[in-house]
């Protein structure tokens, strides 16, 4: 794993697993770090928080959601999605510069920049 900084996370990102969640059949599943906040978008909602002090001992705020409704079986995904976002504790790149989010030593979360 490269050791990041902030800023090497800036930009769009696409969601391509999470731990113990079937994200298979949603459209996309993004999210943008800006300047220290954590823009992104599920299947129903979009959510946005801020993030610190740092990117080993990582905490969020809480969650701002908003947005629609879908039915009942993604509304329980995109809870579950956001419920292990929230337990995320720090960010790394893997080689590859792919994005792995862990709660502690327990990989939660893998995204890949958007091209652009």
């Amino acid at each position: 794993m490269v050791s990041p900084t902030a800023e090497s996370f800036d930009g769009a990102w696409i969601v391509q697993r999470v731990k113990g969640i079937d994200i298979a059949g949603f459209d996309e599943m993004r999210f943008d770090f800006a300047e220290g906040t954590l823009y992104g978008s599920s299947p129903c909602r979009s959510f946005t928080t801020t993030y610190g002090p740092d990117l080993q001992n990582l905490m969020f705020t809480p969650f701002d959601i908003g947005g629609g409704l879908c039915d009942e079986q993604t509304m329980i995904a995109e809870r579950e999605f956001l419920q292990q976002l929230g337990l995320v504790n720090r960010m790394e790149l893997a080689e590859d510069g792919q994005l792995v989010m862990y709660n502690f030593d327990e990989p939660l979360l893998w995204a890949v920049r958007l091209p652009g």
